[in-house]
């Protein structure tokens, strides 16, 4: 069990043994509760693949791969799909000085560059991918590895070489809807909650299969944090900028 998803794997030790040690930062857990999706290993023909059924998304099997990598990809939305603890949201998450600074979007929007030049500028880690809004509201940490892109690729880092890793939920202070453009000065315009909380719903993995959990948990995240919009240029600087901006609006509450 992974964030409160039941995941059955029916896969051969070593497989297993790699699995593990890739998601081990979730703290996956052994349960006699049944599984709400499956994931196994098949071999034939001289090929190996991992097949995945899960009757969220096509109550079929799927083929997702045959490596670990793929595998593990594959796991990381199941495992926000199918949480029934916690609500996942795209967004890169670190926190600053005890509170969480939320940034919002979907994959290639450039959330784990400005994640990792934030943890480098003082930040603690939490996510590069997913916001875990726990029942509580606050932001629980799913420290998966950054995954910065390449022009051959990504590079996966352990964020414990880059700086601090939360340990501990956060109580969000910050979301900041932003997207990269070459040049662009950080210049942050307010978000009402309201709007913050359509864009936050519209990022949340289980939008389409749980709204009413989906929004009750955004909406909250809304009213407690500031939202801002804003266009951003490289990532260093927007990094110091957004760290600014959040000493800012604690001095000015």
């Amino acid at each position: 069990m992974l964030g409160g998803a039941r995941i059955r794997l029916e896969m051969s030790d070593e497989a297993l043994a790699q699995l593990t040690a890739r998601i081990g930062f979730a703290a996956p857990k052994v349960t006699t509760m049944p599984s709400t999706l499956r994931y196994r290993s098949t071999s034939g023909n001289g090929c190996h693949a991992f097949e995945r059924h899960d009757s969220l998304r096509d109550d079929g099997i799927e083929v997702i791969g045959s490596t670990i990598d793929d595998l593990v990809d594959d796991m990381h939305l199941s495992i926000a799909l199918h949480a029934t603890d916690d609500v996942f949201v795209h967004a890169g998450v670190v926190a600053w000085n005890g509170v969480a600074i939320l940034l919002p979007g979907r994959s290639l929007a450039g959330k784990s560059t400005l994640v990792h030049e934030l943890v480098r500028a003082g930040a603690t880690y939490l996510s590069d991918e997913y916001a875990r809004i726990t029942s509580s509201g606050e932001i629980a940490p799913y420290p998966r590895p950054l995954q910065l892109r390449t022009a051959t690729g990504r590079r996966l880092v352990d964020p414990h070489a880059v700086g601090d890793v939360a340990e501990v939920p956060c109580v969000p202070a910050l979301v900041v809807f932003t997207h990269h453009r070459t040049g662009a000065a950080f210049e942050p315009v307010v978000v009402s909650p309201a709007q913050a909380a359509l864009e936050l719903f519209d990022n949340t993995v289980i939008a389409k299969v749980a709204p009413g959990r989906a929004f009750k948990a955004v909406a909250h995240v809304a009213r407690v944090a500031v939202a801002v919009r804003t266009d951003r240029g490289e990532s260093a600087d927007a990094a110091s900028s957004i760290l600014t901006l959040l000493d800012k609006e604690v001095v000015a509450s």
